[in-house]
């Protein structure tokens, strides 16, 4: 499971285990900031790491941030 929690709120969401850290935060990003049309378009274009790199998205050693999203990640 990948589980994106929001670092203000401390609101969650979980994924399946197949989902990327970066898709999930970049859901919770985009939900909160009106963006999930976006999202999901480039989803279905095949171009979600394209607009993943349009947002504030900051990749560290164990984890994976968009705005006020993180979740843990791996190499």
């Amino acid at each position: 499971m990948t589980t994106a929690t929001n670092l203000l709120t401390g609101a969650e969401q979980s994924f399946d285990a197949a989902t990327t850290a970066l898709w999930a935060v970049c859901y919770g990003y985009c939900e909160e900031n009106n963006l999930m049309s976006a999202l999901f378009a480039s989803a279905q274009d095949n171009r979600f790491l394209d607009f993943a790199k349009t947002l504030p998205v900051t990749v560290g050693k164990s984890s994976i941030a968009c705005g006020d999203w993180a979740a843990p990640h791996e190499y």
